[in-house]
């Protein structure tokens, strides 16, 4: 089951939890009313005849898929550098764990858990970072629109990519969950 939670301010030792004191829960309601961000699960030993990740695949045109495998530490040190992509970014974990730290319309982080099954859809224009846990063991698959990887690092509020998505964030685009939308 994911769990997600508002973010301490503590800097170092990113691979921690980093609960607030007291901690400050999140639903995925919650998550998607105040970033965007989607959750799905999906069979991580059948995801490529899972029905519903076919299913977003063809409606959001994102069919690019790469495997990101035990990331080094200089990859580590590029996913974990706040950033956003222009398009839906698709993050499915297949093995291990990890924490995607969501900004939400606020400017604060929520840290997202993720295990094996969960995926998010990240919306393009929506600031994030990833980072393993302490156990230094990840699998995922990412499923962009374009062959190009591009992150644009903080600050890059002048791309339309990001205007968009704070139009779409503060004009209540994201007040009511998706039809589809998998709230566990």
């Amino acid at each position: 089951m994911v769990r997600a939670w508002y973010m301490d301010d503590e800097v170092a030792f990113p691979r921690k939890e980093h609960h607030r004191i007291p901690p400050k829960f999140v639903t995925l309601e919650e998550l998607y009313k105040t970033s965007g961000v989607e959750y799905f699960h999906v069979s991580p030993d059948c995801y490529e005849t899972d029905s519903t990740l076919k299913e977003l695949i063809e409606e959001r045109g994102n069919n690019i898929q790469q495997i990101v495998d035990n990331p080094n530490e200089e990859e580590l040190k590029q996913h974990f550098t706040e950033h956003f992509h222009t398009d839906d970014e698709f993050r499915l974990v297949l093995e291990g764990c990890g924490y995607f730290d969501i900004r939400d319309k606020y400017d604060e982080w929520i840290r997202v858990e993720v295990l094996p099954g969960d995926l998010l859809v990240i919306p393009g224009g929506c600031y994030h970072r990833f980072i393993v846990d302490n156990q230094n063991a990840y699998k995922g698959l990412r499923i962009l629109k374009d062959e190009v990887y591009q992150a644009h690092k903080r600050p890059s509020e002048d791309l339309e990519c990001r205007k968009l998505y704070i139009r779409k964030l503060y004009n209540g685009a994201f007040d009511e969950p998706r039809e589809e939308i998998n709230l566990i």
